[in-house]
């Protein structure tokens, strides 16, 4: 859509510039972010080229685009930080403070008997008894941001029939529920993607993950679930205090 006033008083670039962070926000390069190249803006604006290079290089020092050698310009993923002193933080939550729309792709969500002894011990759980498996691809403003991976006890199974790709579970325990949660111990460690989560989050293989491996308990400390996430990358950054 063309929106450069070349009557204006407002240079050129700077028109250019106010119009592609319009787009960013609105999220008009779709999961790729390609910004078009050069000659393309060109055309579509009716600019010089020089116009549109000022106009990117400007993009690239407020840090919304980044260029990548041979592959173009594209927008960068969003920065956001998470605080880790204020008990358990929903990623609806975390998204919500950075101003991102949450989302969720469901994966699983079922009924299983878990074979891990770290999740039967964490939820206190008996060999061969069931549990609530719930996994989804976390998404901010419609971009992958981390794969999550939920056991709970099957008193929580309820939770089976809420739509968990537009609820949020927390609020759901919290509001509905009326459980008060808190976190025990939580372990980061930074991996790198393998061939399965690469594909799940649209990143490069050996892209640097962070890795998140928790528990969420009630007031009392019975275990609610077990939380593990994988995601983020470089652009995260943890509160503590």
């Amino acid at each position: 859509m063309r929106a450069i006033d070349h009557n204006s008083i407002i240079p050129l670039y700077a028109q250019l510039v106010e119009q592609l962070r319009r787009d960013i926000a609105a999220n008009a390069f779709g999961e790729s972010g390609r910004i078009p190249t050069e000659a393309e803006l060109s055309q579509t604006y009716e600019v010089s080229r020089i116009t549109v290079r000022r106009a990117i290089e400007e993009l690239v020092n407020q840090g919304l685009v980044e260029k990548k050698q041979g592959k173009g310009t594209f927008v960068c993923a969003p920065r956001f930080s998470r605080r880790l002193d204020n008990g358990p933080l929903s990623f609806s939550e975390m998204c919500e403070e950075n101003g991102l729309k949450p989302g969720a792709v469901m994966l699983e969500k079922e009924i299983v008997v878990p074979k891990s002894l770290r999740i039967r011990s964490l939820l206190k759980l008996k060999e061969g008894e069931s549990a609530v498996h719930i996994s989804r691809i976390r998404t901010g403003n419609g971009k992958p941001l981390a794969f999550e991976e939920s056991y709970l006890p099957m008193e929580y199974s309820d939770l089976l029939s809420l739509d968990l790709e537009n609820e949020s579970m927390y609020r759901y325990l919290r509001e509905v529920r009326g459980i008060e949660l808190k976190s025990s111990t939580i372990r980061l460690n930074i991996v790198k993607a393998d061939s399965r989560m690469a594909k799940l989050l649209n990143v490069s293989r050996n892209t640097a993950l962070l890795e998140i491996k928790g528990c969420v308990l009630r007031a009392d400390g019975a275990p609610v679930h077990t939380s593990y996430q994988c995601g983020y990358g470089e652009k995260f950054e943890f509160i503590v205090r």
